[in-house]
């Protein structure tokens, strides 16, 4: 048959018939560098791929984790970070990247007028920061939303940008300082006004404040109609501003209730953030106020005192919930959610697709400590779990019967693998890793994680007068002595066997999740995300990060004992995993 195309064409997509829309929907799917590469391919790809490549950027200012099983947060731009560089140099590059990026909109119409939404991180140059804001305000014909500006000397910026004067629908309160209760700038409070009155506006959909919103209209601005906010974030801290502005109120009938300031049938995401040790009462009161927002969908409790009474009460007024993060501390230590508060939740927000929240109700840990001594439990039995209990908790960290003993806390970081897991952050942080980019919080990667928990073992068997002699003769004859682990040491293989051991662990905590939670997508459980698939049909967790073809422990969960048959074959469904997300 006559063709009009030959076999490489045939072979290839047909990319030039695709209309504008259709390639940018196929553009919009890829990660960042094949973004960037379709910038390359023509004309036509260059105009419809940098739309995608600044419409929304991320000025982060530490290395991005990738996952090897999935794209996540692929709506973003983001700076390129080498990994395991100390705060310095990495703050370094980011600075440095973002002068490029300056350069760029500053004399470049096309890219400057694709941008609509930037996140800034506030440990970037201020300097920079103001100087990115001033071209995006002034000159960004498509700015919609800027997040996390925290420097008030933007605000000036901001108010007076042709752009953003009527395009921007972001408020963002700037905190006095960069830390709480350090001394408020005597400035800080006339400015606030002056910048109140030019942004607020009916307009606004997404709101952070840095003070309580009952005190900030009672005293400061005068609220005329409530606020028809969608997103609002509110930071806890406790600053000393001059009582001098908050002696009289401006109000004839004084705000008393947060309804009463925001439209309870427009707010659908709430994130509160406390930088407090505990909970005063007038933080509870808030947060009682809020049961009135029946609407919400998506709420996050950041660093925040578990509060058991007023919690317990707290979430049965939202069963329209589909997003939840919750982050409790107790004594700035991390604290696992009480099994009232998820049972609680359990029963009322059954319509969840993203959870975030430390639980160990269910699942006790791999390594315990009881009174003096460490203790391994092992919960599954599958033969990656035996070769990790067996090869290398046992025969590595445990080798020896004083090894069980805790002597001091170093002892801790020398065998707690995974304890260390989380304090020295090898998994990444993000605020919602399938909408936001994973980012580390400390210069750490797997390499240099198996490095430090070596030396941790090294120093920790020294010190027990653990380590080993070995000779080595040199080229000239000579030998030389030296000390050496009684063991191999620990391997990148070792460390990933444990990270998936410690998901399978969970297996308990993680069925109960499957079983209440019937539209789940996405799980970050004691600081490890994972995604929803489709497997054998039925649903399981796969780890996001470190993947590294994981074995699940959860196949058959759903199933009944005794299997259909169909003659004497059985059904099965081997189809290819399918994340429910794709």
């Amino acid at each position: 048959m006559d063709s009009e195309y030959t076999d490489t064409e045939e072979c290839s997509f047909p990319l030039q018939r695709l209309s504008d829309d259709l390639l940018q929907e196929v553009f919009s799917h890829l990660p960042q560098q094949d973004r960037l590469t379709a910038c390359l391919i023509d004309k036509r790809s260059y105009r419809l791929a940098t739309k995608l490549v600044y419409r929304r950027i991320y000025l982060n200012d530490s290395n991005v984790v990738r996952s090897d099983y999935m794209n996540l947060a692929i709506n973003w731009t983001l700076l390129n970070i080498p990994s395991f560089l100390s705060e310095e140099e990495s703050r370094k590059i980011a600075n440095a990247k973002l002068v490029k990026l300056i350069w760029t909109l500053s004399v470049d119409k096309f890219p400057l007028n694709c941008v609509q939404w930037i996140r800034i991180n506030w440990d970037l140059d201020s300097a920079l920061q103001r100087s990115v804001l001033a071209i995006l305000c002034s000159r960004g014909q498509a700015l919609q939303r800027l997040e996390n500006v925290t420097d008030p000397s933007c605000n000036d910026i901001i108010s007076s940008g042709t752009i953003s004067t009527r395009k921007v629908i972001s408020f963002d309160m700037a905190p006095p300082n960069s830390q709480p209760e350090s001394p408020v700038p005597e400035d800080y409070i006339p400015k606030l006004l002056r910048y109140m009155r030019q942004r607020m506006s009916s307009r606004l959909s997404h709101m952070t404040l840095f003070m309580d919103p009952i005190k900030l209209f009672n005293y400061l601005h005068p609220l005329t109609s409530k606020l028809q906010i969608v997103d609002l974030k509110l930071h806890w801290r406790r600053e000393f501003y001059d009582p001098k502005y908050f002696m009289h109120k401006i109000r004839s009938k004084p705000l008393t209730k947060l309804s009463e300031v925001f439209d309870v049938r427009t707010l659908k995401v709430l994130t509160i953030i406390s930088w407090n040790e505990w909970l005063v009462p007038r933080e509870v009161q808030m947060i009682r106020d809020f049961k009135e927002f029946v609407y919400l969908e998506d709420l996050s409790l950041i660093s925040i005192k578990q509060n058991f009474e007023t919690l317990m009460t707290f979430f049965y007024n939202f069963p329209r919930l589909k997003r939840l993060k919750m982050d409790f501390l107790e004594d700035l230590i991390p604290e696992t959610t009480r099994p009232e508060i998820f049972l609680t939740i359990l029963f009322v927000c059954k319509k969840l697709q993203f959870i975030d929240m430390r639980f160990e109700g269910m699942d006790s840990q791999i390594i315990s400590l009881h009174e003096d001594k460490f203790m391994l439990n092992q919960k599954c039995h599958c033969s990656g779990c035996m070769h990790v209990f067996e090869n290398i908790l046992r025969k590595k960290i445990f080798m020896f019967p004083e090894d069980r003993l805790l002597v001091d806390l170093h002892d801790i970081a020398a065998k707690d693998i995974f304890k260390m897991m989380r304090f020295l952050s090898l998994l990444p942080y993000s605020k919602a890793c399938d909408c936001y980019p994973s980012v580390r919080t400390q210069p750490m990667n797997l390499e240099q994680f198996v490095k430090k928990m070596n030396e941790e073992l090294f120093y920790y068997r020294r010190t027990r007068g653990q380590l080993v002699c070995n000779d080595m003769v040199d080229e000239e004859g000579n030998i030389e002595r030296f000390n050496k682990l009684p063991h191999e040491p620990l391997t990148k293989e070792d460390v990933i066997e444990c990270y998936h051991a410690m998901i399978h662990h969970y297996r308990t905590t993680y069925i109960s999740f499957l079983k209440g939670f019937p539209e789940l997508r996405f799980l970050m459980l004691n600081d490890i995300p994972t995604v929803v698939v489709e497997e054998d049909g039925e649903r399981i967790f796969q780890p996001i990060f470190f993947h590294y073809d994981y074995k699940t422990n959860l196949t058959g969960w759903s199933k009944r004992r005794n299997k259909k048959h169909r003659g004497n074959r059985e059904i099965s469904d081997s189809v290819t995993r399918k994340a429910t997300v794709f």
